[in-house]
């Protein structure tokens, strides 16, 4: 009888350690995958979101640079205005002026193609609607300056003069509208960004939990099996 007795506590303790043991295998399958899972997400989460941050501070500095050519136009026509008495002067400067004219131009429609492939149709209307203004801008400059210019080589300062008050001031609004873009697209970068990081440590911290709690489950499973142990070996 004893023999017996001794032989169904054997068996199950042995029940006991082989169903704890596969308990325990599983829930270190289950951290492991979880784990590699976690992980995998995560690193794809922050490699998209850090291209796309990347890709709108690039559209951003597009914007900037188109800021920066058209400051450059309005600066080659001012010198166009102080200089052109002078023919070699007054050819030299107007190329200028319409080379950095196209150099904006290609600056916003880069702005608008980027903004439709990033589905930020706002911002390419907004490009589009600058290059309008920009290109009916640069007209009125060169009408302006053929109109008291003619057939001269030159300008006199008495033309400069009546050219400069027919578009004095003209550029300040387009100025301004492209530097808004760049500002604006600029803020959106800055935006999802910090999005990113909170949505990272999100993650991060479930991970963590997750974890904590499956080491928690066996650490009492395995404390559950010692003392089962211990009650068969004490009987």
């Amino acid at each position: 009888m004893a023999d017996s007795r001794n032989l169904h506590g054997k068996i199950e303790l042995r029940r006991s350690i082989t169903t704890s043991a596969f308990t325990m295998i599983a829930l270190v399958a289950v951290i492991g995958l979880f784990s590699l899972f976690s992980i995998w997400s995560i690193d794809r989460a922050w490699t998209r979101g850090t291209s796309e941050t990347a890709e709108l501070q690039d559209l951003s500095r597009a914007a900037l640079d188109s800021q920066v050519n058209f400051k450059v136009q309005i600066q080659e026509w001012k010198n166009i205005l102080l200089r052109g008495d002078e023919g070699a002067l007054l050819e030299k400067h107007f190329a200028s002026f319409r080379n950095h004219a196209q150099l904006t131009r290609d600056g916003l429609a880069k702005v608008s193609s980027r903004a439709l492939r990033l589905k930020l149709t706002t911002y390419a209307e907004q490009a589009d609607s600058l290059s309008l203004d920009h290109a009916a801008l640069t007209a009125r400059y060169e009408a302006a300056l053929a109109e008291e210019r003619g057939t001269s080589r030159t300008i006199t300062p008495e033309m400069a003069s009546l050219i400069d008050k027919t578009v004095r001031g003209a550029d300040r609004a387009l100025e301004a509208g492209i530097g808004k873009l760049s500002q604006d697209i600029a803020a959106i970068a800055d935006e999802r960004r910090a999005a990113l990081f909170v949505s990272m440590q999100d993650r991060y911290a479930s991970l963590r939990w997750f974890i904590v709690g499956i080491i928690g489950l066996s650490l009492a499973i395995t404390a559950y099996v010692l003392a089962s142990t211990l009650r068969a070996t004490r009987g």
